[in-house]
């Protein structure tokens, strides 16, 4: 009955633009709604989001969520303009278009050396360039696959804190499925709009994961000697996440379609139904600095394993 009484009182001191934005946040959590009086709807999320705000472990916006393994960021749901409007993109970087997230979390870094190596040791996995025929290595001003290059043999030196490469799309998967029975919670690769929107900061207009000067943020051509370097050596962007732009490409979930943006759905995006390739994104070592732009977007197949390829992994609010 107290608490019942309080709902005037918290539903007064709200504002319209607070009230709009719980509604869409119940609207998104998929309860009916239809018929309900807005004043009631706005109470009944005013209860919703306080149960979620009292239940253990659920992050505050923008903040470290306290998950095992690799540091992950707490991402805010918010609306952003996804692609190219610098008009310095491709043409599969348009049209700009209207896209709105669900809150999500997402690794601060890359999945490391050292980190793939727990997961090859503690299950024996074998990836998609063991088993087949090698990775793709940068020799002699051209890109050649070389059998007996992986993970462990890249083509240059590594610590355990580079990010690992030469992993597949279907490694990336594999990896995300044995960590999520590590930590009995689902982790996956993050949608290709979850990475964007994670990558500029919350959809802010940025060149670069974090700056307008690639220096500042990325290993790129322009000064990382033709190699990875340990990750988290760069400027973090806003939310805290570091090499978005350049060190190594990300898989990320989504099947690639050129014209997708022309026919992405507003909420929550998930790439075409269907495929041949996966879409990766923010540039790498060896890609100038048009390369590593936040918006820039790259594809191939999901057993394709290359020395500049490699992934993070995300997990939903």
């Amino acid at each position: 009955m107290v608490a019942l009484n309080l709902i005037p009182h918290v539903f007064n001191i709200l504002s319209k633009k607070d009230i709009s934005l719980i509604l869409r946040l119940l609207s998104a959590s998929k309860i009916n709604l239809s018929g309900w009086h807005s004043r009631n709807r706005a109470i009944t999320a005013i209860f919703l989001l306080c149960f979620l705000l009292a239940s253990p472990g659920y992050p505050d916006i923008g903040q470290r969520v306290p998950l095992p393994g690799s540091r992950f960021v707490a991402v805010p749901s918010g609306c952003f303009k996804m692609g190219n409007s610098f008009g310095d993109g491709y043409f599969n970087e348009m049209p700009v278009h209207d896209v709105c997230l669900a809150p999500f979390s997402i690794a601060a870094f890359a999945v490391t050396r050292s980190e793939f190596a727990r997961f090859a040791g503690e299950t024996g996995y074998r990836t998609d360039a063991e088993k087949k025929d090698g990775c793709y290595l940068y020799r002699d001003r051209s890109w050649q696959k070389e059998k007996l290059a992986d993970w462990r043999s890249p083509g240059f030196a590594q610590t355990e804190d580079h990010p690992v490469v030469c992993v597949s799309w279907n490694d990336a998967v594999a990896y995300a499925q044995w960590f999520s029975q590590q930590h009995q919670r689902h982790f996956r690769l993050p949608t290709e709009a979850e990475w964007e929107y994670a990558a500029r900061s919350g959809g802010k207009q940025q060149r670069y994961a974090g700056s307008d000067t690639v220096g500042d943020v990325a290993w790129y051509a322009g000064n990382a000697n033709s190699m990875t370097h340990p990750v988290g050596q760069k400027q973090a962007n806003g939310f805290g996440l570091y090499d978005m732009s350049g060190n190594v490409w990300q898989w990320t979930a989504d099947w690639y379609g050129a014209a997708y943006y022309r026919s992405s759905p507003r909420l929550n995006p998930t790439g075409p139904a269907t495929g041949t390739k996966r879409v990766f994104r923010g540039g790498s070592w060896f890609f100038d600095a048009r390369g590593v732009r936040t918006t820039y977007r790259d594809f191939y197949y999901p057993d394709y394993c290359s020395s500049y390829l490699g992934f993070r992994l995300a997990t939903s609010n």
